[in-house]
């Protein structure tokens, strides 16, 4: 027996077609893999002959109304009939009524796909929407999914890549998904063969995670000058600056939480998995575990909360406020 799907994206790859879709959240790139997706099943490969039958809307600009009426409609060449509507989080909800009267008898011969980026789920449309299945969230993966992400995607494209080369791409790569899929494609050329973590280092030099490490490694330096570079360089590639308050946090508490391993004479093998962190990166862990001290880090955290509310509720620029962060954090550490 054939496994059941439990989402949208399960149920597309096994090819089955529902008559309404609407796709929504943070993870533009799922979305959009959606989308083309339910075209490649719905037109096919003949698109030129299913040009009559897939129109595409920009609901800000068409009543919903004339969009639900093309999905009406029977299609002319092909099996099914495919009309896309995006911006469906821009129509107001007093617009939305057809389609709550639409989902309850779609045409089983259309396929009516809504995208939009946040929808508010109390509005009859939508929670209709969900009570038929057809409303579908795909959220931004959290960090430490995306390297199950690179290995699923490797396994669709019949690659093959070890755990620490999947960890390694997607923290050079990552959280862009779209950005890792094209990283791993590049990788894939180079390696021609197994995928291991140094292809994805001679590939994919400027790794997002150990800029965050030797960021930190810096500022355990006490190097005011390397680490404001490494924050500008991290700030240039687009680093929320608040992403990086809290990862410099999550690695300040490794690096305390690996001086007390190492102050119990714990094996290094089991360090790395103690403290969460990969193999390859422990060393950038050790070194300012070494150097710094209780003082420091106590110090650091005192700041990095303060940074944190200042972040969340100030109005001075937030890449100014981690530059100071990290200038203070700096010439903390040189003074111990």
């Amino acid at each position: 027996m054939a496994k059941m799907a439990t989402n949208v994206q399960d149920r597309l790859a096994q090819g089955q077609i529902d008559p309404v879709y609407c796709l929504h959240g943070g993870e533009r790139f799922l979305v959009d893999r959606c989308v083309a997706t339910i075209r490649r099943l719905v037109t096919g490969v003949a698109e030129s002959s299913a040009a009559s039958d897939y129109d595409v809307f920009d609901l800000r600009e068409t009543p919903i109304l004339q969009v639900i009426g093309a999905a009406k409609t029977l299609p002319m060449w092909s099996k099914r009939r495919l009309v896309i509507g995006h911006a469906i989080d821009e129509v107001k909800a007093d617009e939305l009524e057809p389609l709550a009267k639409y989902i309850l008898d779609p045409n089983p011969k259309g396929c009516l796909v809504l995208v939009g980026d946040k929808i508010d789920g109390r509005l009859r449309a939508f929670a209709a929407l969900r009570k038929a299945g057809y409303l579908h969230e795909l959220v931004r993966l959290k960090d430490r999914e995306l390297a199950g992400f690179v290995a699923a995607e490797a396994k669709q494209r019949g690659l093959s890549i070890t755990s620490d080369a999947a960890q390694a791409l997607a923290g050079a790569a990552g959280p862009d998904l779209g950005r890792i899929s094209q990283a791993l494609d590049q990788v894939a050329l180079f390696a021609n063969g197994r995928i291991e973590r140094q292809h994805v280092e001679e590939v994919i030099p400027d790794s997002r995670e150990r800029g965050v490490f030797e960021l930190t490694r810096a500022i355990g330096d006490g190097n005011v000058a390397q680490s404001l570079r490494l924050l500008a360089n991290l700030l240039d590639n687009r680093e929320p600056p608040l992403k990086l308050q809290f990862m410099l946090m999550r690695q300040l508490r490794q690096i305390w939480r690996t001086k007390e391993l190492l102050a119990a004479h714990t094996p290094r093998a089991e360090i790395a998995a103690a403290v969460g962190v990969a193999p390859f990166f422990l060393d950038d862990i050790l070194g300012p575990a070494t150097r710094m001290t209780v003082g420091t880090l106590r110090q650091s955290f005192m700041r990095l909360y303060e940074a944190d509310r200042s972040l969340k509720s100030s109005r001075v620029d937030p890449g100014l406020q981690m530059m100071r962060l990290v200038r203070i954090l700096a010439e903390g550490a040189s003074r111990k």
